[in-house]
């Protein structure tokens, strides 16, 4: 009798229906594992510009504006026009949120990938910080995937410093500055 190495038809197919069923089980929970950390590197990415212009207010000794742009060279104030279609930081001379002739931009970010989408009802505009490095208002910002709140990221903005949003519940929403959980991504 002849010693033979190797795997049988029926062992390989047997093989090949237990890998398709584990990546079957695997795959959606790894398509939400990327969806997850690509909400938190937006969220991140946001405080982040947030965090350069309050330094950079300070740093001039002016006021600087993050305002909603399409072009990454003029503000919008769109009510069409949102913050997931990019931002611009400029140096905001009349502290009036509107880039005019002779204010230097600072710097853009580019439009975010779709299906993502970045959204405030506090700022539906801009955002300022004056050469003290304190904001105008308090807000939330929310990042959301699909207009989907569960899983989503808030960005918290108060006077002085932004900062994420957690979920204390384990309810799978973060909690806004006054406590409550993210109901709406179009209008947090």
């Amino acid at each position: 009798m002849r010693n033979q190495k190797g795997v049988t038809l029926i062992e390989l197919m047997v093989a090949l229906m237990v890998a398709s069923i584990l990546l079957s089980a695997a795959i959606p929970s790894f398509r939400q594992t990327i969806i997850n950390s690509r909400l938190s590197t937006i969220a991140s990415e946001f405080i982040s510009s947030l965090n350069y212009i309050r330094s950079e207010a300070i740093k001039a000794g002016r006021s600087v504006t993050l305002c909603k742009s399409t072009n990454g060279s003029s503000c919008s104030i769109s009510s069409t026009v949102f913050w997931d279609s990019g931002w611009i930081a400029f140096l905001d001379l009349d502290a009036d949120g509107v880039l005019d002739t002779g204010e230097t931009i600072l710097r853009t970010w580019p439009a975010l990938a779709s299906p993502y989408t970045l959204r405030s009802s506090a700022f539906p505009n801009f955002l300022r910080y004056n050469s003290q490095g304190v904001t105008t208002a308090d807000g939330n910002f929310a990042v959301c995937h699909n207009s989907t709140e569960v899983g989503a990221k808030a960005v918290l903005i108060t006077r002085v410093r932004p900062r994420m949003g957690i979920d204390s519940d384990s309810d799978q929403l973060p909690e806004l500055l006054n406590g409550s959980d993210l109901s709406s991504c179009e209008s947090p």
